[in-house]
This record gives structure tokens, sequence and C-alpha cells, in this order.
């Protein structure tokens, strides 16, 4: 009982701390994502909000992984280095004491990232997608005078100001990568409708260039109507299975998706034995690396899982298997034989 309390708290005091910083930074990140992600779409604060709660999934999911891992390894070290894990030992506890305690917490943490990875993370990304959909067909693009990079569907507009819901000095661009011909419009006012899921654009007054191969057609209109018909905004979860089945009918991106969740997710369970080889040291003859056997060995893990997912995601499926029986010889080779 004496054993978990402190291992327990110590865990716990570096766990919290690491969560909190890695949770906000990755947080910024999200934030920054859905600013980028919806230039161009009126959103209310509300709206935001529901985003960024989508993408909490996401961000949390590695996040928990790295930040429990490095929690384990630095607690067991701290203990170390204060020689209460060699009073533990003198008193007949041994290392295998030890993975009794963790290897509860570690199976949860990986049935909650498995969780998050198969089921919350697909399910918020769905939802995510259809919400930005649906807000693109509730409310009018707004386009902003002198910005650059504004999209409407597959053309790159440009507003040179506005007066109340007229736009005045329109350039619309489309480099026609999918319909191997570029599109020039030059008009000089202009509004937005919406009908339906169909967002029109109304151009008065102004200039096309059509370009099909070498073919140039250029047109002077009074007014034109450039339409997008959007996609339809639905609300109904993906189906799970449906989703992670293509993982094996011959999707490639899928596998790499399936592979990294996979690995992601059993990533604590498989480092028991490398939580206890870096974190259970002697003090008395081992300078303490701990920060650096925590971002070394974590990144390499991730580092392995990315490379190798991507160029061969079926193989790398291998990959905590791997981890785990080269964790357990470096566990009996410097740790049990000694303990």
């Amino acid at each position: 009982m004496l054993l978990k309390q402190y291992i327990l708290k110590s865990i716990n005091e570096i766990f919290f701390p690491f969560f909190f910083v890695l949770f906000f930074i990755s947080s910024i990140i999200l934030i920054l994502n859905i600013a980028m992600l919806t230039n161009g779409v009126k959103l209310s604060i509300g709206d935001l909000a529901k985003l960024y709660y989508y993408g909490i999934p996401a961000n949390t999911f590695f996040v928990i992984a790295l930040t429990f891992y490095s929690a384990c390894i630095l607690g067991l070290s701290k203990l170390s280095y204060d020689s209460e894990m060699l009073v533990f030992f003198s008193l007949g506890i041994s290392p295998k004491d030890i993975i009794k305690l963790l290897l509860p917490l570690c199976i949860l943490v990986s049935f909650v990232l498995a969780m998050f990875s198969f089921i919350v993370t697909p399910s918020s990304k769905n939802a995510y997608k259809n919400f930005i959909a649906y807000k693109t067909s509730e409310v009018d693009v707004n386009l902003k005078p002198g910005d650059f990079g504004q999209k409407m569907g597959d053309w790159l507009v440009y507003v040179d100001s506005k007066k109340e819901n007229v736009y005045e000095g329109l350039v619309l661009y489309t480099d026609g990568i999918k319909q191997s011909k570029e599109n020039f419009i030059l008009a000089k006012t202009g509004i937005i409708e919406n009908k339906e899921g169909v967002l029109a654009l109304k151009l008065y007054n102004g200039v096309a260039y059509f370009s099909d191969n070498d073919f140039l057609q250029k047109i002077q209109f009074k007014e034109m109507v450039v339409r997008n018909v959007l996609r339809e905004a639905t609300f109904d979860t993906e189906n799970l299975y449906q989703y992670w089945i293509k993982a094996f009918q011959g999707d490639g991106k899928q596998l790499k998706r399936f592979s990294q969740s996979f690995c992601t997710s059993l990533f604590p369970l498989v480092s028991i034995f490398f939580i206890l080889f870096f974190g259970i040291k002697n003090p008395r003859f081992q300078k303490n690396y701990s920060y650096f056997y925590v971002l070394s060995s974590g990144g390499l893990y991730l580092l392995l899982m990315y490379v190798w997912s991507m160029k061969f995601p079926a193989t790398s499926l291998l990959l905590p298997f791997l981890w785990y029986f080269a964790g357990w010889y470096l566990y009996h080779k410097y740790v049990k034989r000694f303990y």
C-alpha cells in the first residue's frame, strides 16, 4: 500500500502539469487550424467553441500517450534519485512488484487511447467536417476587402472594397487543375446570394477570360452568375466499421491511419519495461538523464511509427511487439538481475 501511494503520488505530480502544458500548446495549434480552415466563413463564438470541441479528441490523443509515458519514467526516476527506491528494494520489494502496480494503469491508458483513436476521433472528425459544411451552406461567404487567398468553391476571389452588401472591384481566378483550363474574371460590382445550398456570386459590368489549351476566349458581360453547389450537410455519424474496414480493402491511406492509431494506442502498454529500465537507477553510480531518456525514446518510437507506417503500413503493425521485446530484454539485462 505504501509503495502504491508513493509511486502514484510521484507520477501524478508530474503527469498533470505536463498534461495541461501540452494540452494548452495543442489547443493553440488547433485554434489556428480552425481559423485557417474557416477563413471566409462567418462563425459566431459558439460555432468556434463547437469546432474546438470537435477537435479536442484528436489533439488529446497524442498528449495523453506522451504525458503518461513521460510521467511514469520521471516519477520513478525521482524516487530513484531521492534514494526512496533503494529503500523499497532493501525492504524486499522487487521491480516485479512495481510492474504489477503499473500494469493495470498501462492497460487502462491504452484502452482509453484505443477508444479515442478508433471511435471518438473518427466520429468527432466527421462531425467537424459536417459542421463546417453546414455553416457554409447556412451562411453567406464573408469576403474581406484587400485579403488574398479567399476561396469560393474552386475560385480564388479578391475584393477591392465593400459597401453594405455590394462588393466592388472583384477579381476571380481558377487555375483549372481539375478542369484542364484557366478562367479569369474581372467585375466592377457583385453580390452574393445563398439559396437552398446553392451559393451564387452575381457579377455586373465586367470581362471574363476562358483559356482551354491554346484557345483563349474573351467575353464582356453586363451580368454573370458564378454558382457553387455546396455539399449537403449532415450530422449522421459515419459507420465506424465501414470507416475502418477500408484499411483492409486496399485503401492505403486508411491503412496508414489504422496503423498509426494501433501503434500509438499500445504505446503505454508495450513501454512498461522501458519505463522501469529508464526510471529505476542507482543514484550513487548513475547520473540523472531522465529527460533525455524520455525525449529520445518517446521521439524514437513516434518517428519509427510514422516513417514505417508511411512506407510499409501493413508491417508497421509489428512495431509495438518489437518495442515490447526490446524493453523486456533491456529490463532483464540491466534492471532485474541487479534489484
